[in-house]
């Protein structure tokens, strides 16, 4: 059996948290930025003080596309990245609204979320009112899988509106989460990230794409061992989170048994006018489950199907 050149004791430098540093609470600019400048923010963010460490790793290999958008763009943005995902290029998409009403230390949560609501509404099959409160904007996407090589659908393609006020501790929506510099929606597949995660360590542990992987059990270990790393980054990022968390009004830690974390908003929501706490399953149980499939495909010749993989927060009680 061949050996697996994949270190599983500590996430690679792409992974590692950042200095913490302190946020601007005020903008930086008194009147409006140019869209350029919108942008340069935006990159100075998720290079130095991001702390989604998978985030982070995508924007640094040039996968993580960043656009300055607008209500009437919005549907071409997602054209875009459809195009980019198929490519091969591009793992998860920022759209940035350059909106001076919502600068830092202007407006408030609620404001910012009704904001991103209507302007996202064009690729949204319910109305605004129902986005910023509490309904997902979930988008299936056909692609090629990463490990499997085969066409399936992904059915978790999830938007999530951040605005620079969730880090405001007065504000009855803190939550720092989603805390962004500028007024913004992250879209993203879970099930895909996890599946470009495995298809670029397959690169390096085995020298080649998993499904030209002949040896089963080599294959098996391979992908277990993928979980339990995407699992410590998991881990890591949530535990960044918790730490510049004022937590006594937003909770967020992961739960004792490893398995879940906790986080004052549903998942997949697209926004939330009211906050509740929810239990999310980290890696250690919704990447078996993902893998589950893969192994189902290559070992038992069944249809690869990435659609039903990705589970909806479990609410735990009013907070």
């Amino acid at each position: 059996m061949a050996t697996l050149n994949l270190d599983t004791r500590r996430p690679p430098a792409a992974f590692r948290e950042p200095a913490i540093k302190q946020r601007e609470t005020r903008c930086p600019y008194s009147g409006a930025m140019s869209d350029g400048q919108a942008l340069q923010t935006v990159h100075d963010w998720m290079r130095g003080a991001l702390h989604c460490a998978a985030g982070r790793r995508e924007f640094n290999r040039g996968r993580y596309m960043i656009e300055i958008a607008s209500r009437k763009t919005v549907p071409l943005i997602l054209d875009r990245f459809q195009e980019r995902l198929e490519n091969g290029d591009a793992t998860a998409c920022l759209y940035v609204f350059n909106e001076p009403a919502l600068y830092p230390g202007r407006a408030d949560v609620a404001a910012a979320f009704g904001y991103l609501a209507k302007q996202m509404e064009p690729i949204s099959s319910l109305p605004a009112r129902d986005l910023q409160n509490g309904a997902p904007l979930t988008t299936s996407m056909r692609l090629t899988c990463p490990v499997t090589n085969q066409l399936t659908v992904y059915d978790d393609f999830e938007c999530i509106a951040f605005c620079p006020q969730s880090d405001n501790r007065e504000d009855p929506l803190y939550d720092p989460l989603l805390f962004a510099p500028l007024p913004a929606v992250n879209m993203s597949s879970d099930v895909f990230a996890f599946s470009r995660f495995v298809a670029d360590s397959a690169l390096t542990a085995l020298g080649k794409p998993v499904y030209q992987e002949e040896d089963a059990e080599v294959r098996k270990v391979f992908l277990k061992k993928c979980v339990e790393r995407w699992h410590r980054v998991a881990v890591s990022i949530i535990n960044a989170f918790e730490r510049v968390t004022d937590t006594k009004l937003c909770p967020v830690h992961i739960t004792d048994d490893g398995k879940y974390w906790i986080a004052a908003h549903k998942d997949p929501a697209f926004a939330e006018m009211e906050k509740e706490v929810h239990s999310h399953e980290l890696p250690t149980v919704y990447g078996y489950r993902i893998i589950d499939r893969w192994l189902e495909y290559f070992d038992d010749d069944k249809p690869y199907r990435a659609n039903g993989l990705a589970r909806d927060g479990i609410p735990t009680g009013s907070m």
